[in-house]
């Protein structure tokens, strides 16, 4: 379990467009919430994660000095022990020493993590499975995921594990931006789906997407049931590699687009008729839907302090 700590601590999801500060009471209760426009580049984001800190703590009448410590979660690649930022591409960002640059600004602690393990802690305290088996599969731009083994985080060499997004699982589906052909994400990152909804006509978008699908549209059906492919192939892999007894998906493309979550059961209780190991496995009981509108990233990355 997350044990509970003598002093609030402070969680800071940064992301492409928004940046959103949470403050969490000693039993880790949201106090204070407060969102900001996220400017890119080293400045920028450090800027942008300063403010919505300082917004967080003055909703709650309390200073940085009453912090236990803060955590950022950020996407692309992080050394978490070092809290450097090494890449975070659509956030404009090189080499960025978030850790050190925006304790100095605070004054206390500050850790930093990659943004889909950060929420994967979220949603471990959302669904009270600290020490569980459990996997995140978050579904943006791009794919992701992350896992705890007997509730810790598993992280593998250089934070990499969780990478899901660049297995290849459909040849001459498209190429990915990692250089391969047909990867998860390819079929199931938003991208990728957005580029394949800009040719259809009439025109679809993600949000109306299965509506366009239940109405006849047989294009947007193709691309509906291809993106949910993608989505049932990674709760296939997350289980098959970790064993997780429960895989949560969320993220832009299933919050928009909620109806592909119960594609992607439907076509994994479809494998189960063809094998018995995979009946077996129980895939779709095993396939949760993050709960929706909860700062799931944000109050994870509170959660990095006490871990």
């Amino acid at each position: 379990m997350i044990p509970l700590l003598p002093a609030p601590s402070l969680g800071i999801d940064i992301g492409g467009s928004k940046t959103q500060a949470v403050l969490l009471d000693e039993q880790a209760r949201i106090v204070a919430d407060h969102v900001r426009p996220t400017e890119v580049g080293s400045d920028g984001v450090i800027a942008t994660a300063l403010a919505a800190a300082r917004g967080c703590v003055q909703l709650a009448g309390i200073g940085f000095g009453d912090l236990r410590g803060v955590g950022v979660g950020i996407p692309g690649r992080v050394d978490h022990p070092s809290g450097v930022v090494h890449t975070a591409v659509n956030l404009g960002l090189g080499r960025l020493p978030l850790g050190e640059r925006l304790g100095e600004l605070i004054g206390v602690e500050v850790r930093v993590d990659n943004d889909v393990k950060a929420t994967l802690l979220g949603v471990a305290h959302r669904l009270d499975a600290h020490d569980a088996d459990l996997s995140y599969v978050n579904f943006g731009t791009g794919v992701a995921a992350a896992t705890l083994a007997g509730g810790r985080l598993v992280r593998g060499s250089d934070n990499l594990a969780g990478e899901i997004g660049h297995i290849p699982v459909r040849p001459g589906v498209g190429r990915c931006a990692c250089g391969q052909d047909g990867c998860i994400e390819v079929l199931a990152g938003g991208a990728q789906i957005t580029r394949r909804l800009s040719r259809l006509r009439p025109a679809v978008s993600l949000s109306t997407l299965m509506a366009a699908a239940s109405d006849g549209h047989r294009e947007a059906a193709a691309v509906a049931d291809l993106a949910a492919s993608g989505i049932a192939d990674a709760v296939q892999l997350v289980v098959l590699a970790q064993g997780s007894d429960r895989v949560v998906i969320g993220g832009g493309v299933i919050q928009t687009a909620p109806g592909l979550a119960d594609l992607a059961r439907r076509l994994l209780v479809g494998r189960a008729r063809g094998s018995a190991f995979l009946a077996s496995l129980d895939l779709p009981g095993r396939l949760v839907v993050a709960p929706p509108e909860q700062p799931l990233a944000a109050v994870g990355a509170a959660l990095l302090v006490r871990c």
